[in-house]
């Protein structure tokens, strides 16, 4: 329990913009939630934008996958509370619980937190009966993976060790860049959004 709560604590005292809720007086902080592709969260009105200003390290408007594997390691280090390099079970509750909360809840529309305004039925998301429903982190992503920092285990150990994860942006960053010119442009990724 004592690990559960350091890793929580070292998790929000190094990225605090990480725990920070939704604007007070706005839409459900679903509305506002952007998620990175390695699973960062931002809040705010265009949270694709600010991450992708941060990631872009030589502004020139383009993330190569350098730039793009680097932004998933500096992550990786903020999660990585104990810096054994590996994320492990404690490691993940802290993200579920603490940074990204909205992954695990059910969501729907309408009142605050998400749930249904008082007195009212609630309003479910209209889902297209041929797409693959998004669920998780993914309803706030531009990748189709409910929880990033899981998604990052390739050998289903429980823990995802800085080697998996440095895999795990390299093919993130490959189903991103569908024209495979190498780079990704926030235009290009916007309409993924959407999705």
């Amino acid at each position: 329990m004592f690990r559960i709560a350091f890793a929580a604590s070292v998790l929000i005292a190094a990225a605090p913009a990480l725990a920070q809720p939704a604007p007070p007086g706005g839409p459900p902080g679903e509305r506002h939630l952007f998620i990175s592709p390695s699973g960062e969260p931002f809040r705010g009105p265009d949270g694709l934008a600010d991450w992708f200003a941060g990631a872009d390290a030589d502004r020139d408007g383009a993330l190569t996958l350098p730039e793009f594997r680097n932004d998933a390691m500096r992550f990786f280090k903020l999660l990585d509370a104990n810096g054994d390099g590996q994320m492990d079970g404690p490691e993940n509750t802290a993200y579920e619980t603490k940074i990204v909360p909205e992954i695990t809840r059910m969501d729907f529309i309408g009142g605050p937190g998400g749930g249904p305004p008082p007195g009212k039925r609630p309003m479910i998301r209209k889902v297209d009966r041929h797409a693959q429903p998004r669920t998780g982190a993914a309803r706030f992503s531009l990748l189709n993976e409910p929880q990033p920092v899981r998604g990052g285990d390739a050998d289903l150990n429980q823990r995802v060790s800085s080697d998996e994860w440095a895999k795990a942006a390299r093919r993130r960053f490959e189903l991103l860049d569908t024209d495979q010119d190498g780079k990704l442009t926030l235009d290009a990724l916007r309409p993924r959004l959407a999705r």
